[in-house]
């Protein structure tokens, strides 16, 4: 179970550069319990032209892994301000203190840019302060995880405020999380009052954290009228990007009064306001948010039809250009007929020869074998009774 938590709080590590999860500066903890032989070290890096006036990037490499974020300069305690801007190679030495243990950095700075030896002193009295607040999981912690719930800022007030908010029973693979992403016990209680079933536990809150259902997108998508939306859809929403920009980009091309789901779908298929005025511009009006999802889908564009209409197949409606569309019926496969003397073949008739396989290679050996003269229809009655240019010879 250890190496398996070890493995989970490696990659929560890996993610917190993405969500851009803030560690904070935890209260004072007992002087950490320090084992030189049993504590984690590595390399560091810190760039100071990065993170603004009162952060820097911080970047932490061992043996297996490899952690990254932005940090409070206040938090690095004894690194003089003077050494982030030396023009010259500065030797410098500082820490980090947090519950879990202390963070000891040797090292020189030049020109905004630091690097050097680190090494972790596990505070091995965190567990049992874990433990007496009833987090389970407690009591084979080992060094590499106390350094991993120190990184991601993990405190015993921290822990013991966001127990009393009803999430459940913690094991100390869901304090790593709570804290990695910044999950507080505000953000549990608004997203309760704002009706969101399911904000009960960890995994549900973290997953709500992670793709962004925040207090303000609830509250915005509401004032764009999409009231008691559950968990589920919130999260499907602000996965694909549906925010309030869209909406009323597609209010503005006549798409009111649309569905959660149909948000969804018309981002996820990439449906935007210029596709749709393309499509009426072709001719195509009075069109669905579903209808214009499906002709996406099946690469119905406005330049297909204007391409298939300077062919000479004009006034065809949208179930022959989804079928067109289907079945690969593309104006270079009807240039591609067309060369080979079926210049007057309908819509229809190309759709057959597509969908039974009467491909230019076969009409070619149809005609080597001695057919020349043969229709579309009577080359698709061919392919559909299995005449091919193997039988002709044959019997021949």
């Amino acid at each position: 179970m250890r190496r398996a938590l070890i493995t989970t709080a490696a990659a929560l590590l890996a993610t917190v550069a993405v969500v851009s999860a803030t560690v904070h500066r935890a209260p004072a903890a007992e002087a950490p319990t320090v084992a030189a032989a049993d504590s984690t070290e590595g390399t560091w890096s810190i760039d100071a032209r990065h993170g603004g006036p009162d952060r820097l990037q911080l970047n932490l490499m061992t043996e297996n892994s490899v952690w990254g974020n932005s940090i409070a300069r206040a938090d690095l305690d004894g690194l003089p301000a003077a050494a982030l801007t030396a023009a010259a190679s500065t030797p410098v030495s500082f820490r980090i203190d947090r519950e879990p243990g202390v963070f000891e950095f040797d090292g020189t700075f030049r020109e905004g840019r630091g690097s050097g030896h680190f090494r972790f002193r596990p505070n091995r009295q965190f567990p049992s302060a874990l433990r007496s607040l009833g987090v389970e999981g407690t009591d084979d912690v080992t060094d590499r995880e106390l350094m991993h719930l120190a990184l991601v800022g993990a405190s015993a007030e921290g822990v013991r405020r966001l127990s009393g908010v009803g999430l459940g029973t913690f094991d100390v693979e869901d304090v790593m999380k709570l804290f990695i992403f910044n999950i507080t016990p505000e953000y549990v209680r608004e997203m309760r009052a704002l009706g969101i079933a399911g904000a009960n536990t960890v995994e549900n809150v973290v997953e709500m954290r992670i793709h962004r259902v925040t207090p303000a997108f609830v509250r915005e998508m509401e004032s764009l009228g999409f009231r008691d939306l559950d968990r589920e859809e919130l999260l499907r929403m602000s996965i694909h990007g549906v925010n309030a920009e869209q909406v009323r980009e597609m209010a503005a091309v006549g798409f009111t009064g649309l569905s959660a789901d149909d948000l969804v779908s018309l981002r996820i298929h990439s449906i935007t306001p210029g596709y749709v005025r393309g499509l009426r511009g072709a001719g195509f009006e009075g069109l669905s948010a579903d209808d214009v999802t499906q002709m996406k889908i099946h690469q119905v564009t406005p330049e297909l039809v204007r391409e298939l209409a300077a062919l000479g197949f004009r006034g065809l409606d949208r179930d022959d250009l989804m079928q067109m569309g289907i079945h690969g019926v593309t104006p270079e496969r009807i240039r591609e007929y067309r060369a080979l003397g079926f210049q007057d073949a309908t819509a229809d008739q190309l759709l057959r020869m597509r969908i039974h396989g009467v491909t230019p290679q076969f009409i070619r050996e149809v005609r080597e074998a001695g057919f020349r003269d043969t229709s579309p229809d009577a080359l698709v009655r061919m392919k559909i009774h299995g005449i091919g240019p193997e039988y002709v010879r044959r019997n021949r």
